[in-house]
């Protein structure tokens, strides 16, 4: 743990160099104050000229003036280098997750996520900016005042410190707790941050529902196990800030009472006795910190572990180097897909395969709709051809070439993939639709709207392709939406088109105007039409039904019609379903 948090620092240590050397002469500047001080009593007692009594104020003040000046420095070498550090951090991990492909967020909450990105880090800034800060400042305020308290009385020294062990042990039984504790506040932190981002996201249902009263009380429950875990690492930190006080004040009963003495008995001066007194105060600040310096860094270990967790996940799909200009250049594929003795199942599900296929060919150029009941594979199957899922070797190949092979970056920037439900930024339509291509030509967008079907609605825009469309699109409708992501796949000019149900909120007529129109602009190259609607099904050169992962049926329409197998009766339910809609 500490060799990670130390990594972290690097091409930051001389800010911290200079933050201690600052530190270094607030602190020497500091404890000139009580010799000055204690030097002016004696002097008072003596009966000096008021001149000399003048000038030692005039150099407190002047030292004092000095050393806030030279603290601010200090600050801002180590809490700027604490922004700094968290701020690169910041960037690896977001780089980093980036690199992570499905597998991994499909076992994470997205409010987990984000509390690693957000709160987590502003653990770890506490510890690098005022933890790191009090830690130096505490060990030289302590190096320095012993050693001036030993200079003035190295009895009363070693009497005053016989409660300081104390502190030690009190320390070392409360830091492991308040780690585990800190742990479960963050951890607590993020499960509320996704209740919290959930309940955004399916606003609209909970309305749709009246379920407000419900998740507000489930949401609050949530609130109070945080308020509850966050009192207890309080109550630890409290208890353990109290302990070291009341070391710290045990220190100066005792002081009082040996000091006294010794002043009485002439073995100090007033001004010694005084200066003494000084130095000793200046160690109980930095004695009760310490309980607040064991609480942040026991914070900053929890969320270094948690933010490990992130760094250590590797992606399952194996990606080379990326290319010097930082873009993926794309395949110059032909189309052409071979699949052989696949075997897929997602994850660790024992027993459960989503896709079985002995073997399948799709020509180059071809267009070939695959249908089939709701959860039979077909999804899964463009999931692999994109390869968001890892791909067994030796099981699917592009272009004669083994898929598990092809740069996936590359592989993604031929293929354009619309699934059904697309995601949209907050953003302008027009910066949605240059997203995969943003260096397109005006007339390359006006083509790809043109394409989906989306000039009306555009017109009907008052700010035209400027208009901000909301978090997911949220002011379109489900058909715009959809129709939207098929442009910007569109724009990508690629070589092999994968529809994954994309067109199931657009209405039939404009659906038609579509495909026709794909029809032409995908000419000789290779399509994939996943759909539940056979009526648009039936216009392609081939139809593949899969049903439980496995291919049942494969031909043309008119093929499949005379078979009467699954893709007759599911035509012949479609109908029905249309004759009962009817008003």
């Amino acid at each position: 743990m500490l060799s990670t948090l130390w990594g972290w620092t690097r091409g930051h240590r001389g800010r911290y160099l200079l933050g201690l050397v600052a530190l270094l002469a607030t602190n020497a500047l500091a404890m000139t104050l009580p010799l000055l001080l204690g030097r002016g009593i004696d002097a008072l007692r003596a009966g000096v000229l008021p001149r000399r009594l003048a000038l030692l104020a005039g150099g407190m003040i002047a030292i004092a003036l000095l050393q806030a000046a030279i603290r601010t420095v200090s600050r801002l070498m180590i809490l700027g280098n604490s922004r700094r550090i968290t701020c690169e951090i910041r960037d690896r991990l977001f780089a980093h997750l980036l690199t992570l492909d499905a597998p991994y967020y499909d076992s994470r909450s997205t409010g987990d996520l984000m509390s690693r990105v957000v709160n987590d880090l502003r653990q770890l800034r506490s510890f690098y900016g005022p933890a790191v800060m009090n830690v130096l400042n505490t060990t030289i305020a302590y190096a320095a005042a012993l050693t001036l308290l030993i200079s003035i009385d190295p009895g009363l020294t070693v009497v005053a410190l016989l409660p300081f062990p104390l502190v030690l042990i009190v320390a070392q039984r409360l830091s492991r707790r308040i780690y585990q504790r800190s742990r479960a506040v963050q951890e607590q932190l993020a499960a509320l941050s996704e209740q919290a981002r959930e309940n955004f996201a399916g606003i609209a249902q909970v309305k749709t529902y009246a379920q407000e009263k419900r998740e507000i009380a489930a949401f609050e429950a949530a609130s109070a196990e945080y308020r509850l875990r966050c009192l207890s690492v309080a109550s630890l930190r409290g208890a353990m800030i109290s302990s070291v006080g009341a070391v710290a004040g045990i220190g100066t009963l005792i002081v009082l009472a040996q000091g006294g003495a010794h002043v009485i008995e002439g073995r100090l001066t007033l001004g010694e006795f005084v200066a003494f007194n000084s130095y000793l105060g200046m160690l109980a600040w930095p004695t009760i910190a310490l309980g607040w310096i064991i609480n942040v860094f026991q914070r900053g270990a929890a969320a270094t572990e948690r933010l490990l967790e992130v760094f250590r996940a590797q992606p399952t799909i194996a990606l080379p180097p990326r290319p010097a200009a930082g873009i993926a250049a794309p395949l110059p594929l032909r189309g052409e897909i071979r699949i052989v003795g696949l075997d897929f199942r997602y994850g660790d599900r024992e027993g459960h395969h989503p896709l079985r296929i002995d073997t399948l060919q799709i020509e180059a150029g071809s267009r070939l709709a695959i249908v089939g009941p709701v959860g039979a594979g077909k999804s899964t199957l463009a999931n692999l051809l994109c390869r968001v899922y890892p791909v067994p070797a030796g099981r699917i190949f592009l272009d004669g070439e083994d898929l598990a092979d092809i740069d996936p970056r590359r592989l993604r920037a031929s293929i354009g993939y619309v699934p059904q439900d697309g995601f949209l930024f907050s953003r302008s339509l027009r910066d949605n639709l240059l997203f995969g291509r943003p260096e397109a030509s005006d007339e390359e967008l006006a083509a790809a709207i043109r394409l989906a079907q989306l000039e009306p609605d555009i017109a009907m825009l008052d700010d035209g392709l400027e208009t901000l469309i909301g978090e997911r699109g949220v002011t379109l409708s489900g058909g715009q939406r959809q129709r939207v992501t098929l442009a910007r796949a569109l724009l990508c000019r690629p070589r092999l088109l994968i529809l994954d149900d994309s067109l199931s909120a657009v209405d039939a007529d404009t659906e038609a105007r579509i495909l026709t129109g794909l029809a032409t602009a995908m000419e000789g190259r290779t399509t994939l039409f996943i759909t539940h609607r056979l009526a648009a099904a039936a216009g392609m050169d081939r139809i593949l039904v899969i049903d439980r992962g496995r291919i049942v049926e494969d031909g043309s329409h008119q093929t499949l019609l005379a078979a009467g197998g699954l893709y007759t009766r599911l035509l012949q339910h479609a109908r029905l379903s249309r004759r009962l809609e009817r008003p």
